[in-house]
């Protein structure tokens, strides 16, 4: 021992897990060495206690004791030391203040062995950890090297460095450990020195190349200023600029403060520090030169690099320095200092990570830039993000989380990841881009950009370590300290999207089966793309059978990116949304591509990506295609089946069929797993290949009783037969009509003909394959007519009398008797004669006045009535010259003006006589219906009012409570007790909406009656001869039968729907219909024309009377209504609510109610006359 150490005092923090051990260290080699003080903290986690960093006090020029060191009773990592120095002879007291800043992780992810390597200090000790090959928790480790004085800080060099080109046995410095002694270690990998200290195959730790002793070197700042280095003050050094042989660092550090006076600022150095390329030897021969020393404007917090130095060119040789009151400044190599863009912090953040260039497209590029392209982007936008020692995260000016206990800025991903902290913690995954555009005051979604992409719920207490650069994952360390890898949808989703959009359809389908991400992911994010060069990537890349099976059956209809959003960077490369399917569906579309590539690769023999693929290789992906497609296609799938049966690997011996191989049985049973074996069978079977359907029945459930015997049968019948036979038992009925009509050539003599005719009509009847009939049977005369003749019937059947009649007269010859009887039915009298002349058939006069009565008889609205009696008239006429009958016919139809004619020319004036008259007769009748119908309208539309204001109000409070309407459930009792009934049934107990559904209780019936006459009273059972009998309880005596009321006995509810349909027809036909109103201007027009003017004039009067009753009345009460809603609005504005007006589907309609106008012609005549 070349030192002696005494212990003399130890100090715990607030939250017990830091401790300070002070102590006094003696050289025993050389007495005139003042001793000096040292404080060593330790840092308990897992059960261990690490020693962080050490603070030696043994300056060249004057040492000094330690007597004191405290932590603050408020801050847990602010430690006080007090020191005792001598200087000139006279005792100097100082004291000095630590403030301790923990980093929530230290990972390098450009070491040689490990793309994701943590690292940790442990005294003298650095302990290393690849967690991409190793997920060891600490205080574990996969490997370490030692150094000759404890560690204080480490530094990797930048991943612009290590994407150089490097070659075997070239010495590569990795790190800088910045030791207590003052000292700098240099660490490296590769060459032919290795350290030996690890623990497993296939990974080493880096070794010591050299050590640099910086308390003798001096700093000459031109060629005048000469000051000397504080090294045992050094901290965060940080390498801006690297070569093959030489780094460039910056590094931080506090004056000494001296007598009298202490300095509040901190000074940056940036140091050149060369080595030689020899790594024969252990030793390296390193040379410190420092450039540059400046003074800054306060103490600095913090210095790192930008995180995107590997991309952004104006990233190299610069630095980003954070102050302690959160200021932000840039160092450019060469001594330059300014203020970053990026604006300040907040509040002072301890840990900091600064992207450089934010919009720079090349963030996730594999490729970096080359260094000696590097030139600084004057337009690059600046992104900083921090985490405060409250565990607030900032980027710039914008609170991201008020509770967070890590992040990391993932560069490869694109995200922004933090872990929060509280009840229910989250791993939140900001998009760079999102941050970088975000605008507070005119984003109307603020809480979609701050929850991120697919946030994940995490463990309480866990804190973010690593995030792999090459992969989804990430890895996480739990309270208990532990580690755990994960792969969260926020980064297995944009990565798989990437990948498949850079034709990595291998990579991007493991993960995604092995994640379970929907494999219809990689059709719809570039449907088009997919078509074109993805499906073929995929067949060449995806060696598995089992795999391209697994993505064709997770085919569906679905559009998987509404459930994955795709991400604006990855959505920037794909062109905008075009239906590439038409009129068919995805899984069609993609399982005739997958199909048509998969047959094209079989059929050359090699794929596109130079693979050679025998015949037979993709058969159960084809048979997939076939049974996914809708509907599936079962028929093609077992041709295919039968086809490949010839080939060498169902090869059987002599004497057994090809089809009962293993290599075909296998395929059905796959088919059969993806359909139903019945579904096969019945399909084998209508391929009519009884071998086939033989070999599909073989391994199915079906009884070998059962289907060995019919297809026996089968294969006896004639081959048009057995077809028939299977079509019917398939129900393929115009196939099985098509063999039928085929087996017609093993018919020899005319009975067997005939009989096989009746059996053709027999089974076209039976499944109405008519149509079908006529094309198969054209050159048959008599039968294509039998068949026409059917085809009537069929339609006579089906009230089609029109269609009937038609068909029965296109038969050739005609078929007059249907014609006749469908003339009958659809009332065509002229069709009906002309058929009873082309048979010659002579009616009689009863025969015909019966035909005109029936006609006349004919239901329907006033028109077809007039149009009906028209026709009777003009039968009676033509066929019976009954002209009397025919002329009551006409009156009968309001038809005054032909009927007058019809008496004219048989010259009856008594006809003529009783058509005035019946005209006259007619015209009171409707002065008559006019004075009740203004009446009956007078009271529906005051009524109507009354009942439509109910219906909107119930529709508003539907509105309101989000309910449907139902009929009557806003009559005017319910309506007026919405509130009450709610009160009561809320109050009532056993009436609540909670048990409603429960056994022995009255909850479904809670309405104001039930409510309002609950009693506390009840009988003990449930049957009658169990209750209590008194005079007043007749129970079981004296019982009589109760009449069932019938159903339409309900009372309707006043203000009800109902009410209101009702009252909307007794509206609507209140008022003369169009050809109402046209028999009246008729009616008018013959009575003027027969000399009678005073009834004509009276009925015009009656008439113009309706005419300006509706009218008065529907427009006093709209101008009611309108007045209503105004103050209604009015009022509700007055009161500071909205004013949504409410309507009845129904009110357009009625408010649209008025009589039809007399026609022109009429309203001419009798202004010349009134």
């Amino acid at each position: 021992k070349e030192e002696k150490e005494e212990i003399t005092g130890v100090s715990f923090n607030l939250e017990g897990d830091l401790l300070a051990v002070t102590s006094t260290v003696a050289s025993l080699l050389d007495e005139s060495i003042a001793p000096y003080g040292k404080v060593q903290l330790y840092h308990r986690s897992n059960y261990h206690w690490y020693l962080k960093t050490e603070l030696r006090y043994d300056d060249l020029n004057a040492s000094a004791l330690v007597s004191m060191a405290i932590f603050s009773a408020e801050d847990p990592y602010k430690l006080t030391i007090a020191l005792q120095r001598k200087s000139s002879g006279d005792d100097l007291l100082e004291w000095r203040e630590y403030c301790f800043r923990w980093d929530s992780s230290n990972v390098y992810s450009h070491y040689q062995q490990s793309s994701a390597l943590a690292i940790s200090v442990d005294g003298k000790k650095l302990n290393f950890t690849p967690l991409d090959k190793a997920m060891v928790p600490p205080p574990m480790y996969a490997g370490y090297v030692e150094l000759p004085a404890p560690v204080v800080g480490i530094t990797s060099r930048p991943s612009f460095y290590h994407d150089s080109p490097s070659q075997d046995g070239v010495r590569k410095i990795e790190f800088i450990a910045t030791m207590s002694n003052g000292k700098l270690a240099m660490l490296q990998s590769g060459g032919k020195v290795k350290n030996g200290n690890t623990m497993i195959h296939g990974f080493e730790p880096p070794c010591l190349a050299a050590t640099i002793d910086l308390q003798t070197i001096n700093c000459v700042v031109g060629e005048s200023e000469t000051k000397s280095l504080q090294a045992t003050c050094l901290r965060d050094l940080t390498i801006i600029d690297a070569d093959d042989n030489s780094y460039t660092v910056v590094a931080l550090y506090s004056p000494q403060a001296t007598k009298n006076q202490h300095h509040n600022f901190d000074n940056l150095v940036e140091m050149k520090i060369s080595w030689g390329d020899s790594s024969e030897t252990e030793q390296v021969d390193v040379d410190v030169t420092i450039t540059e020393l400046l003074q800054l404007e306060s103490r600095a917090l913090r210095i790192v690099n930008w995180a995107d130095t590997e991309y952004a060119p104006g990233a190299r040789g610069s630095a980003l320095i954070e102050l302690n009151d959160g200021m932000l400044l840039e160092y450019n190599q060469g001594g330059t200092i300014e203020t970053c863009e990026a604006g300040p912090l907040l509040e002072a953040c301890p840990s900091i990570a600064g992207i450089f260039d934010a919009h720079s497209n090349e963030i996730s590029a594999t490729d970096p830039i080359d260094g000696s392209e590097a030139c600084h982007d004057v337009h690059s936008q600046r992104l900083v993000v921090g985490l405060s020692s409250r565990y607030r995260l900032y980027c710039g000016e914008r609170l991201l989380s008020s509770a967070s206990s890590s992040f990391e800025v993932s560069l490869s991903h694109r995200f922004i990841t933090h872990v929060t902290i509280g009840s229910r913690p989250h791993l939140h995954f900001l998009p760079i881009e999102s941050l970088r555009d975000f605008d507070p005051f005119t984003e109307s979604d603020n809480h979609a950009v701050l929850d991120g992409y697919e946030p994940r719920l995490v463990e309480r207490g866990a804190r973010l370590v690593s995030i792999f650069p090459s992969r989804p994952s990430l890895v996480l360390q739990m309270p208990r300290g532990n580690l755990e890898g994960i792969s969260p949808r926020g980064l297995v989703l944009p990565y798989v999207m990437s990948k498949i959009q850079n034709g990595e359809i291998h990579e991007a389908f493991d993960i995604m089966r092995r994640q379970r991400v929907d494999l219809n992911l990689i059709v719809d994010l570039n449907p088009s793309n997919f078509l074109s060069c993805v499906a073929d990537q995929l067949i060449c890349q995806i060696e598995k059978i089992d795999s391209i099976n697994l993505f064709i059956s997770s085919l569906i209809d679905v559009d998987s990116t509404f459930k994955y959003p795709v991400p604006s960077w990855i959505r920037q490369g794909i062109p905008g949304a075009t239906n590439v399917y038409g009129d068919d569906s995805k899984v069609n579309v993609v399982c005739r591509k997958m199909r048509e590539l998969m047959l094209s690769v079989e059929e050359e023999g090699i794929t596109s990506s130079s693979k050679a693929v025998e015949k037979g290789h993709f058969l159960l992906p084809i048979l997939s295609t076939f049974a996914k497609e809708t509907p599936p296609k079962v028929e093609e799938a077992l041709t295919l089946i039968k086809d490949s049966a010839s080939s060498a690997k169902a090869k059987q011996s002599k004497g057994k069929s090809v089809l009962i191989s293993e290599y075909v049985q296998s395929s059905i049973q796959y088919l059969a797993f993806l359909s139903d074996y019945e579904l096969i069978f019945n399909t084998a079977l209508g391929m009519y290949d009884f071998d086939l359907a033989k070999a599909v029945a073989r391994h199915s459930q079906m009884d070998p009783k059962v289907y060995l015997p019919m297809l026996k049968r089968l294969r006896e019948l004639p081959i048009s037969l057995a077809c028939f036979d299977v079509d019917v038992k398939l129900k393929r009925f115009e196939s099985a009509l098509r063999h039928l009509v085929a087996s017609s050539s093993y018919n020899e003599t005319d009975e067997e003909m005939a009989n096989h005719k009746n059996k053709c009509m027999s089974f076209i009847e039976e499944h109405s394959l008519h149509k079908l009939g006529l094309q198969l049977f054209q050159e048959d005369a008599d039968f294509y007519r039998s068949i026409m003749a059917s085809l009537g019937e069929r339609m006579l059947k089906e009230r089609k009398s029109e269609e009937a009649l038609t068909i029965f007269l296109l038969a050739d010859p005609k078929c007059l008797d249907g014609g006749k009887r469908a003339a009958r039915d659809c009332g065509d009298w002229k069709a009906y004669f002309a058929c009873c002349a082309e048979d010659n058939e002579t009616l009689s006069t009863d025969q015909v006045t019966n035909l005109a009565e029936t006609i006349s008889s004919k239901f329907g609205n006033m028109k077809d009535k007039s149009d009906a009696f028209a026709s009777a008239a003009r039968i009676l006429q033509d066929y019976c010259q009954d002209v009397g009958y025919a002329v009551d016919m006409l009156i009968s139809g309001h038809l005054w003006s032909e009927g007058r004619r019809v008496a004219h020319l048989h010259n009856r004036p008594d006809l003529v006589k009783k058509c005035v008259d019946a005209s006259v007769t007619y015209a009171q009748t409707c002065i008559d219906d006019f004075v009740d119908r203004a009446s009956t309208f007078e009271t529906t539309i005051a009524r109507y009012a009354e009942v439509i204001e109910l219906r909107r109000n119930a529709i508003k409070e539907a509105e309101q409570a989000g309910a449907e309407i139902h009929d009557d459930s806003a009559s005017m009792f319910s309506m007026a007790s919405t509130i009450s009934n709610t009160s009561l049934s809320s109050n009532a107990s056993g009436r609540s909406m909670g048990s409603v559904g429960s056994v022995g209780t009255v909850a479904s019936v809670s309405t104001v009656i039930s409510v309002g006459a609950t009693s506390t009273f009840s009988f003990t059972g449930d049957v009658d001869n169990m209750k209590h009998k008194s005079k007043f309880n007749k129970i079981g005596r004296d019982k009589k039968k109760k009449q069932k009321k019938s159903r339409n006995s309900r009372r309707r509810k006043p203000g009800g729907e109902e009410e209101l349909t009702e009252l909307v027809a007794t509206l609507t036909h209140g008022c003369p219909d169009e050809y109402y109103v046209a028999v009246i201007s008729s009616t008018l027009i013959f009575l003027m024309q027969s000399g009678k003017r005073s009834m004509a004039e009276q009925l015009l009067d009656s008439y113009t009377s309706i005419e300006t009753v509706v009218l008065k009345l529907q427009t006093e009460r709209l101008d009611k209504d309108r007045k209503k809603q105004e103050e209604i609005e009015r009022s509700t504005r007055m009161e500071g609510g909205i004013y949504q007006l409410v309507q009845h589907p129904c009110e357009k309609d009625i408010d649209a109610i008025r009589c039809k106008p007399l026609p022109e012609t009429v309203t001419k005549v009798f202004s010349f006359l009134l």
